[in-house]
Parts: structure tokens; C-alpha cells; sequence
């Protein structure tokens, strides 16, 4: 599991770059995606969602203290990040039971790797 926390944080972190050249909240920005931290909408503890992307996005340590300790502001900016739909959807695949619904682990590291490799060829 650590293998692909560490493949998701890579990505996120990297698309949040890409699409923001830092702070996918405040704007702050950062000369390398590794200054970033990955932010999660719904709990890591939360198999259904954890390595789902739209899951997640690429925060400065300030956006992400702040979101994480005021629950109705994370939830406005997921709303306003995702469109209120989305958001929907995501909801209740996070509320999902993962012994109904195994999670393919081999599957998911493919899956990121491959993201990964394409935002890396976009520049």
C-alpha cells in the first residue's frame, strides 16, 4: 500500500502543478511539486476513494491545515472543484464497502503509473 500512496502523491501533486503551477486552492507557487502535499476530500481511511484522483488535490501546507480543520469550507472547495454532480458521485463511492467491492490493487499502480507517464510527456 505504501507503494501506491507514494505513486498517488507523485501524481497529484504533479496534475496540481500542471493545472496551477502550485496550490490548487490559493495559488501559491511552487518551484517543485514536491513542495505540494496531497489533500484528500474524503479520509484516506476510505479504501473506496484513497488513490481515486478526483479524490484528492495538491495543496500548500497553509490551504491544506485549514481545509482539513474547517469540514464546510473542504467541502465547498471539493463542490467548487469538482461541480456539485461529480462531487455527488464521489460521495458515494466513498461510502462504498470495499468487502462488496474488492479493490484491485495491481489494477490501481497500473493505472497511476500510466498517469503519471502521460503528464510527464505533456511537460
Amino acid at each position: 500500500m505504501d507503494r501506491l500512496d507514494d505513486l498517488f502523491r507523485s501524481l497529484i501533486r504533479k496534475r496540481a502543478m500542471k493545472r496551477a503551477g502550485g496550490c490548487e486552492r490559493c495559488g501559491a507557487p511552487k518551484h517543485n511539486y514536491k513542495e505540494l502535499q496531497t489533500a484528500h476530500f474524503h479520509s484516506r481511511r476510505k479504501y473506496s476513494v484513497r488513490w481515486d484522483e478526483r479524490n484528492a488535490v495538491g495543496l500548500c501546507g497553509g490551504c491544506h491545515q485549514y481545509l482539513d480543520s474547517h469540514i464546510d469550507a473542504k467541502q465547498e472547495f471539493a463542490r467548487k472543484y469538482l461541480g456539485d454532480e461529480e462531487y455527488e458521485r464521489l460521495y458515494v463511492r466513498a461510502e462504498m464497502n470495499t468487502k462488496q467491492s474488492p479493490i484491485d490493487y495491481t489494477l490501481i499502480e497500473i493505472y497511476l503509473k500510466q498517469k503519471i507517464k502521460e503528464l510527464e510527456k505533456e511537460g
